[in-house]
């Protein structure tokens, strides 16, 4: 889920209210539980066909395609553009979040205008466009599957989930196929990207070549399990130490310091390989999660203060008073168009890891930054956005150090 642009609507939300206020907790969770269980598919998986399986050869199957005009090219207010296609010295496989949240499908049509509408003005935008200092961006068009999916840890919510891992896996094979032609990549994810790539990390990435050419994997806002990198689960691959790490998973999940998880109303699910080649869909409640604090790009659990902050970066757009705000999630477009990036907001929030996995923040100064926050205080929707100068940089430094390792 990502709001980027939530920020122009000019009156508290009713659910921000609500965060306001002490001794909410159970009501925030009971209420939220409610509606997401009315976007529940009045059918199960197996009754329906799913939508037609995408044709990557096709470039409207990709949200970001090497040689199409899109919006990841868009850079924060005030800095300077730079050459950036073909001379990049690494690409970015990003695997975008989830964007329908209705209930007519499991899975979304690769057609479907309004997810396609949050995907390529909000999401590559506000997310993908992180790495365009550097880096070559692909970034597929899925069936993926709707918000429900993550609710209930249902039979037909994994069957919508691992329809949507065949999309993303056929997508990366492309890339290797057509575009990658032996250059290090990055994979960049968030949320239900995330719950992909961790996968696409363990089966076909890991304990390969294609290993060697990782610079790094931001698999950001799915809680990335931390016993997923015990007992030789993962070969080639280690949770980041240093901002000059490489060949490593950088991630986290974000919260206010007033909030935290609430595992018992958790029901989402991360797959876990099998040996024998099959998997398994584990709920991922109370798991500690892979943590790395993206002001000190460290794994400690000291505070950093929002002076290391290099500026957080939202989506702006052409018209948000034309945003047909009530039509969200629904089946047409809203009006949506992304005209820029705001320039960075620098020292936005400060942030700490605790022994919990979780990366804790400073509440906002920033507007844009607090009107799409979910219960619990969760600042899922800004994983990327309040960090936004830090990753820029950062995805510079590591690829940097890759190329000069590899120069020795």
């Amino acid at each position: 889920m990502h709001l980027a642009t939530a920020h122009l609507m000019t009156t508290r939300t009713p659910i921000q209210k609500l965060f306001s206020r002490a001794g909410t907790k159970a009501r925030i969770a009971l209420g939220w539980l409610s509606f997401a269980t009315r976007l529940r598919p009045k059918t199960e998986f197996g009754d329906r066909t799913p939508p037609p399986a995408p044709d990557y050869s096709d470039r409207s199957q990709w949200a970001v395609h090497p040689e199409a005009p899109n919006k990841s090219d868009f850079k924060p207010l005030g800095r300077d553009a730079r050459d950036r296609p073909t001379a990049c010295g690494a690409d970015v496989f990003f695997i975008h979040p989830t964007s329908y949240f209705g209930a007519r499908y499991w899975n979304a049509p690769l057609d479907h205008a309004h997810a396609n509408e949050l995907v390529d003005e909000l999401i590559i935008p506000g997310q993908a466009s992180v790495f365009n200092d550097g880096c070559r961006i692909v970034a597929p068009r899925y069936r993926q599957a709707t918000f429900y999916s993550f609710l209930r840890g249902t039979k037909s919510g994994r069957a919508a989930l691992e329809l949507a891992y065949t999309d993303v896996l056929d997508a990366f094979e492309h890339y290797l196929r057509h575009w990658n032609q032996g250059r290090p990549f990055f994979i960049g994810s968030h949320s239900q990207g995330t719950v992909h790539a961790m996968r696409l990390l363990k089966e076909r990435i890991d304990g390969t070549d294609l290993a060697e050419r990782t610079v790094a994997a931001y698999a950001i806002g799915f809680r990335f399990p931390q016993d997923q990198f015990e007992n030789g689960y993962f070969k080639s691959f280690h949770p980041s130490r240093s901002a000059i790490d490489t060949r490593c998973i950088v991630a986290w999940d974000t919260y206010s310091d007033e909030g935290g998880p609430s595992h018992w109303i958790d029901r989402a699910e991360v797959w876990y390989a099998n040996s024998n080649g099959t998997g398994t869909w584990v709920r991922r409640a109370h798991k500690r999660p892979v943590a790395t604090n993206p002001l000190s790009w460290t794994n400690d659990t000291r505070a950093v203060a929002a002076s290391a902050n290099k500026g957080a970066v939202h989506v702006v757009l052409s018209d948000p008073r034309g945003v047909r705000w009530k039509g969200f999630g629904g089946e047409n477009p809203i009006g949506l168009r992304a005209h820029s990036l705001s320039a960075p907001h620098v020292g936005e929030v400060s942030a700490t890891l605790r022994e919990d996995g979780f990366l804790y923040v400073s509440w906002p100064i920033t507007k844009a930054f607090t009107t799409a926050i979910m219960p619990g205080g969760n600042f899922h929707n800004y994983d990327y956005g309040l960090f936004y100068m830090n990753m820029r940089e950062n995805v510079r430094q590591r690829l940097d150090v890759y190329l000069q390792q590899q120069a020795r």
